[in-house]
């Protein structure tokens, strides 16, 4: 076979030409009858094509006619045609090819490796521990084996397991600075903090110059009131990152100083940087312990509080926040000492603190005084409706496509990120409108929280769904885990005459939730036949201009709409509750098109899209690019336009991203309108080092899109890193200009 017919070969099985692959080789076979190579390719394309028989057969006559060099040359030619499916993210074929070839030749090490990530996608993580597992028993010198098993245990948060694993590796290989760093994020982790810095300063002296591991060794020299030691490992770990650092400082000192959004968090962690840069020990002290308050690591924070203090370091800074320390941490027989010097210095602020402390005490009075709050539940509505069966209760099912069809990111699958470990294909719950007399709605002052109940006092389950929000079925989403059944405390019932249709949520002001969990709620209405022009009320937020602006759109009247005033328990003479689309955050196909049809004219979104946008998060409070201006300068030469989305209206945004061929964004609502783009449209999302969530992506694959991602670097390392940001969800991001023009230059043809 020379290298041109085995090119021509190998297109086929990349253009999936399978039948046109058979008709070339049997051709060729007619003059070269014994070529194996020949073979094995005509049985891999019978085999693409799902006909077993045939590659059997071939196979079976390979196998009893080769030799043993030959029989791992047919076996690289199978892991070959793998690889395509894998580079193609034909996931299940590529599957069934690495596990034909590792039959043959279960020596390549690579297939384990990409055999392994490929159940993983697939969530399929019993069949990738087992693959691990086999490996290591088979050979068990083989470092790889113990390094990916215990970062897959690592990656689902066994913790245990992972340890377990990792210390098996270093009794192969105890210099592993890989196992040695996972080990002590796990020993962290798991809270053995004594062990995670053994292996941390056995790193040390195997690689001084492995800087993060001085962060990561500094923060557990913070947490054993070690701050010396911090402060020496912290400014060498500055020192060796100094270009982030010093675009870190000069972003707050340009972008973040002026303006009102978050500046107090990031003018902490700008504080000790310059601290940790100049020494200044009671600057780093100061702020050491307000970065342990924004952590709510009260305990901690009043150690450094009451340090300070020791040094005579006094503000009424320290004093706020050593009394909220206090109060946090149920010390409230120690306030008052330090509240009488607080008083001194700022008496509002004392003021304030008193009012918390009685406002706790009446608290705790009235824990004691019985209210009527559910003590049972029903998983599901249905279950409900058919046991109870009366008039007084109607249950609408409503048949819609509930079912998710996935494909992982673009990216190379081998590095792709724990939070895209999903199955191919997920059923969400099912869709349904109910109706019953005298129902109950709740929902709490942080909208985080919710809940529909029976007039008999029963939580409903599958309509009471609450922060953060988890994937579909998953254990913790159960009722029975509900924080409705531990509260100690209900806002006074609020009896409304008339029927309520109920479409508030969770989150009902944040941009994504409200186009995805709140209005294809409406469209369940529509289908349940609801008159709403006898809705007497209907309970919706209205508070922003898209609100107000989408609900016109989709026909609720504002002036019957009950204005969210949380925390919310209200009664309703006749409560209307249509389900949540999906699970919250996890929007079915039916209700992208939806959107789609009810903001867009389909004249719109059929325009050729040729826009490139990079969609800018410089008004928000969070997820900014620090290196914005860098990344900017990149895209401009790419014939890139920058957007700020929130200066525009819905049906503007989504007429501008209909017409997109590459949408860039960091993390965050702006990209919802990923739902209003055309088929094949390119995405680049940029998350945060620490929160990839991944909503965007599931509406790329809803809606057919091209999606890709890069997540931003590590400030210092993982544990200095969550010190300034101790919620992940807020973390600005600094991305590395070259891994975007990498993937530009990919994907821009």
């Amino acid at each position: 076979m020379n290298k041109y017919q085995e090119l021509a070969i190998k297109n086929f099985f990349i253009q999936e030409q399978y039948q046109n692959s058979i008709e070339y080789l049997e051709n060729i076979l007619i003059d070269n009858d014994d070529n194996n190579l020949y073979k094995i390719y005509l049985a891999l394309a019978y085999f693409c094509l799902d006909n077993e028989e045939y590659y059997q057969t071939i196979l079976l006559d390979l196998l009893l006619n080769s030799s043993e060099f030959d029989l791992i040359v047919i076996a690289q030619k199978i892991f070959d045609i793998a690889q395509i499916k894998l580079h193609q993210q034909n996931i299940s074929l590529a599957i069934k090819l690495y596990q034909q070839g590792l039959e043959i030749n279960p020596q390549y090490i690579p297939a384990y490796t990409n055999l392994a990530q490929l159940f993983i996608i697939q969530n399929n993580l019993d069949s990738a521990v087992s693959l691990w597992q086999e490996l290591i028993l088979t050979q068990p010198n083989l470092i790889i084996s113990y390094e990916n098993l215990g970062l897959l245990w690592q990656n689902i948060y066994e913790y245990k397991n992972a340890i377990e694993i990792y210390q098996q590796g270093l009794n192969i290989e105890n210099d592993n600075l890989n196992i040695l760093s996972n080990l002590a994020y796990c020993y962290l982790k798991n809270n053995q903090i004594i062990l995670a810095q053994e292996s941390l300063e056995k790193i040390v002296i195997i690689a001084p110059n492995y800087t993060q591991v001085y962060g990561e060794l500094g923060y557990i020299y913070l947490l054993q009131n070690k701050l010396n030691l911090s402060i020496e490992l912290w400014q060498k770990l500055i020192n060796s990152q100094l270009p982030m650092i010093d675009e870190y400082l000069n972003w707050y000192s340009q972008n973040i100083k002026s303006s009102s959004n978050n500046a107090n968090s990031i003018e902490l962690n700008r504080n000790l940087i310059i601290a940790l840069k100049n020494n200044n020990q009671e600057e780093i002290l100061i702020n050491i312990a307000h970065l342990l308050f924004n952590q709510k690591n009260y305990f901690l924070a009043i150690n450094y509080y009451q340090q300070a203090l020791q040094k005579n370091i006094e503000s009424e800074s320290i004093y706020y926040h050593l009394i909220l320390s206090l109060f946090y941490t149920e010390k409230i027989h120690l306030i008052d000492e330090y509240l009488n010097k607080l008083d001194r210095i700022d008496k509002e602020k004392s003021q304030a603190i008193s009012l918390l402390i009685n406002q706790k005490k009446s608290f705790n009075d009235q824990i004691n005084t019985s209210f009527n709050k559910p003590q049972k539940y029903y998983e599901k509505a249905l279950d409900w409706a058919t046991k109870k069966s009366t008039d007084n209760v109607t249950y609408k099912k409503i048949d819609l496509d509930n079912i998710l069809r996935l494909k992982p990111p673009k990216n190379s699958i081998k590095n792709l990120h724990p939070s895209f470990y999903f199955p191919s294909t997920i059923e969400l719950p099912k869709t349904f409108v109910i109706n019953t007399h005298n129902g109950f709605f709740y929902l709490r002052e942080d909208e985080a929280s919710s809940a529909i109940i029976t007039p008999e006092n029963y939580l409903i389950g599958d309509l009471s769904p609450e922060s953060p929000a988890l994937s579909p079925n998953h254990p913790d989403s159960h009722p029975s885990k509900h924080s409705i059944f531990q509260t100690n405390f209900l806002p006074p019932i609020k009896l409304i005459k008339g029927t309520v249709v109920v479409l508030a949520g969770l989150l009902n002001n944040i941009y994504f939730h409200w186009l995805f969990d709140i209005l294809p709620r409406i469209y369940l209405l529509e289908l349940a036949q609801i008159d709403l022009t006898k809705v007497d009320y209907f309970l919706v937020d209205n508070r922003t201009n898209y609100q107000k602006e989408t609900l016109e759109i989709f026909g609720i009247p504002s002036d019957k709409i009950l204005p969210l005033s949380l925390p919310i328990y209200l009664q309703a003479s006749n409560l209307i509750v249509p389900s949540f689309p999906g699970s919250i955050a996890w929007m079915p196909p039916w209700s992208c098109q939806y959107l789609r049809d009810k903001i867009l004219e389909n004249k719109i979104i059929d325009n050729k899209s040729n826009k490139r946008l990079y969609i800018s998060r410089n008004k928000s409070s969070n997820r900014r690019l620090i290196n914005e201006q860098e990344i900017i300068n990149l895209l401009l030469e790419y014939n890139f336009e920058v957007v700020n989305l929130e200066l525009l209206s819905v049906k503007q945004q989504g007429e501008l991203l209909s017409q997109a061929e590459i949408v860039i964004s960091p993390h965050g609502s702006g990209l919802s309108n990923l739902v209003f783009c055309q088929p094949t449209t390119k995405v680049i999302e940029i998350f945060a080092p620490n929160y990839v969530y991944p909503c965007y992506w599931l509406v790329s694959n809803l809606v057919n899109l091209d999606y890709y991602y890069l997540t931003g670097e590590i400030i210092g390392s993982k544990h200095f890193h969550q010190l300034l940001y101790p919620d992940s969800r807020l973390e600005d991001i600094y991305l590395n200009c070259q891994n975007l023009k990498e993937l530009l230059t990919n994907i821009i043809q």
